[in-house]
């Protein structure tokens, strides 16, 4: 239950004392409870030896750029309910991005270039409502020359560059819809794609998918009340990219951020940036535990109307 989640990493429930040979610093660390949930220590761990294990032994010396792809609020319960429809729309994306490069570095297709992609899906927003959005990692360029393998960097991307690759996710995803017929050619919703078993038989879990996604609570007293407000609708057919900031835009209800790179020699910075794209929901640190069997959560940011945290019963917080 709750309790017991809460009670792994305290030190009086077991602990490994760690030392450096070399330096003779020592270390305590509380055991984690080893299960695919989201317990802060068990996602703390993977998040560290995922980032480890990419930097010591996957990712070359070669400089990186992180994208970010949010997408518009129905879609979001498609994907998280769509298996099938993710890895498309996922497909869909990487082949953008490999397009990008190549017009970014204009190397010839019989090279057979390729730029390197390390992707991340992340399911919640700061506010642990249900919110798929995906972080990418590629090579700042692209590899070509199978037979013996060469790099070349490409030019730093302009605003328009990334309204092209913008352009192309949405037109191609929004045609993808479409074809299915779940979009009619106005981009109005006509009918929700099948769900996978899990969210078929199951209906609290589902009914608990679409309220996360809507920022309402689904269950108990509080049941249809909001906890965060949000828009909904994938916008206009005629819409075009709108930038909030450098390499940073959005259209039709989606938004890419492109502004992040990292330079070939900044492998510590390269660890940071796979560390916070692998970390898991939430951090021990944001949450309390509240009198009567509630739970506080800290905001990372304080909402326009002046909110800095959500309180939420033990069952609204599993939920």
């Amino acid at each position: 239950g709750l309790k017991d989640e809460l009670l792994r990493g305290i030190f009086a429930y077991g602990f490994l004392r760690l030392k450096c040979e070399a330096c003779g610093e020592e270390k305590i660390t509380a055991f984690s409870c080893k299960q695919r949930g989201f317990c802060p220590s068990c996602t703390g761990r993977r998040m560290s030896e995922a980032a480890c294990h990419l930097v010591d032994h996957i990712l070359p010396m070669v400089p990186y750029r992180q994208f970010v792809i949010t997408f518009p609020y129905p879609l979001r319960y498609w994907l998280n309910t769509n298996t099938s429809l993710f890895k498309e729309v996922h497909n869909i994306i990487t082949n953008a991005i490999q397009a990008h490069y190549k017009a970014l570095t204009n190397l010839p297709t019989f090279r057979d270039p390729k730029a390197g992609i390390v992707s991340f899906t992340q399911r919640f927003g700061s506010a642990l409502n249900l919110n798929p959005h995906i972080h990418l990692i590629a090579t700042d360029g692209m590899h070509y020359r199978p037979e013996d393998p060469l790099f070349r960097k490409a030019k730093p991307p302009t605003d328009a560059d990334i309204s092209i690759l913008l352009t192309r996710i949405t037109s191609r995803v929004l045609s993808l819809l479409q074809k299915k017929g779940y979009l009619d050619q106005h981009g109005e919703i006509v009918n929700n794609p099948l769900r996978d078993s899990l969210f078929k038989d199951y209906e609290s879990i589902d009914m608990a998918t679409q309220a996360s996604i809507a920022g309402r609570i689904a269950f108990g007293p509080n049941a249809g009340q909001k906890v965060k407000r949000l828009g909904s609708g994938f916008g206009y057919a005629e819409e075009v990219p709108l930038f909030k900031g450098k390499l940073c835009a959005t259209m039709n209800g989606f938004s890419l951020h492109a502004a992040r790179s990292i330079r070939a020699q900044d492998r510590s910075g390269l660890e940071q940036l796979i560390s916070y794209i692998a970390r898991g929901p939430f951090s021990n640190e944001r949450l309390h535990i509240l009198p009567g069997e509630r739970v506080q959560l800290d905001l990372k940011r304080t909402y326009t109307d002046g909110t800095t945290h959500l309180i939420m019963t033990f069952k609204e917080f599993i939920e």
